[in-house]
């Protein structure tokens, strides 16, 4: 999968300007990140040798203009990346695999979320990348269930398809706890369409505005099926003074669990991306639930908002499968980097 975002085109053309760097030959990229080089020569630039320090600093003082696009938008200049021989055996093995992949995500509407945010309009705009990236996925052994609770049955009916590589499935969230974030109950609805399809054999669950799926992860998941693969973040979960305070939300037994962690570069799990065999998704889902559902929850004691999945998640997946998780490439792209390749999920 890969989170799709601005690329990173205008600030490595500043940088190509600001380092003199002109039209030379083409192995004068040698001393360059193999994908800040592709996007340079894509911003039509033949760069020289660049040092990593100075990119790096140019394109974090440059990072808040690029972010004008916003999470799951990005520039239509975006080039392909990070081409190589693993992009060509991961099509192949798309071709060649026995195994299937089930996508679940969600579209919600019909109520406001507890942060301030409501989906909508009612179209596919919203999915459309995600939509299509489904499609494109060679090998017929992929599909993807969109839980929604307010699409038009217009919209449904025209993106259906008649293979059942996309299909939608109306939920009501009426009944369900009115002070849980819409990215909170999800987890529930997810955990009871997996309980009804034994058939299934790998699941992953995904957003659906900022992620794309560009391989079928269920010979990867094959490999090492007793593992639980997740989404990860380059961000240290401490010292984090916003981490923590999102752990004071849930409170009790998880805040005390982050307070006694020792380890300072133990990284933050993004709840964007969660999958493997059924039989180990549904654990996660277990012990995942049970802490957004738990009573002692310290927001939900307070009656303010419980939009806690985050630190739920992250709780859940390091207490009960540390050492069995796995996250990074080639599962996923870095997280916020503003990368469009195909040598990852």
């Amino acid at each position: 999968t890969a989170r799709h975002a601005a690329g990173r085109a205008a600030a490595l053309l500043a940088l190509a300007a600001a380092l003199g760097a002109g039209a030379v030959g083409p192995d004068a990229c040698d001393g360059c990140v193999a994908d800040d080089a592709s996007l340079l020569q894509f911003a039509g630039v033949r760069p020289v040798a660049v040092d990593e320090g100075e990119l790096a600093a140019l394109t974090l003082a440059l990072e808040g203009e690029e972010m004008g696009f916003g999470e799951g938008l990005s520039d239509p200049r975006t080039p392909p990346c990070c081409g190589s021989d693993l992009d060509f055996s991961l099509l192949v093995e798309d071709h060649n695999l026995k195994c299937e992949t089930v996508f679940l995500t969600n579209v919600f509407g019909t109520r406001k979320d507890p942060q301030g945010k409501i989906h909508g309009p009612p179209t596919a705009a919203y999915f459309d990348r995600y939509y299509r990236s489904i499609l494109s996925l060679p090998g017929g052994r992929a599909k993807a269930v969109i839980l929604h609770d307010f699409l038009t049955e217009d919209v449904t009916k025209n993106y259906s398809t008649a293979d059942g590589a996309i299909s939608f499935l109306k939920v009501d969230i009426s009944g369900m706890d009115a002070k849980m974030g819409l990215n909170d109950l999800r987890y529930q609805l997810f955990e009871e369409q997996i309980k009804t399809h034994p058939e299934w054999d790998t699941v992953f669950m995904t957003d659906i505005s900022d992620v794309v799926a560009v391989h079928n992860p269920c010979g990867f998941v094959d490999k090492q099926p007793d593992k639980l693969f997740a989404g990860k973040q380059k961000i240290q979960m401490k010292p984090y003074t916003y981490i923590r305070g999102k752990f004071a939300e849930l409170g009790g037994k998880y805040l005390q669990w982050y307070d006694s962690q020792t380890d300072y570069g133990l990284e933050l799990l993004n709840a964007g991306i969660l999958g493997g065999k059924r039989s180990v998704v549904m654990k996660a889902l277990s012990h995942l639930n049970t802490v957004l559902l738990d009573p002692e929850l310290a927001s939900r004691k307070n009656g303010t908002s419980v939009t806690v999945n985050m630190p739920a998640f992250n709780y859940a997946l390091y207490s009960n499968f540390d050492g069995n998780l796995v996250s990074g490439f080639p599962l996923h792209s870095k997280f916020w980097a503003y990368e469009n390749r195909t040598d990852v999920y």
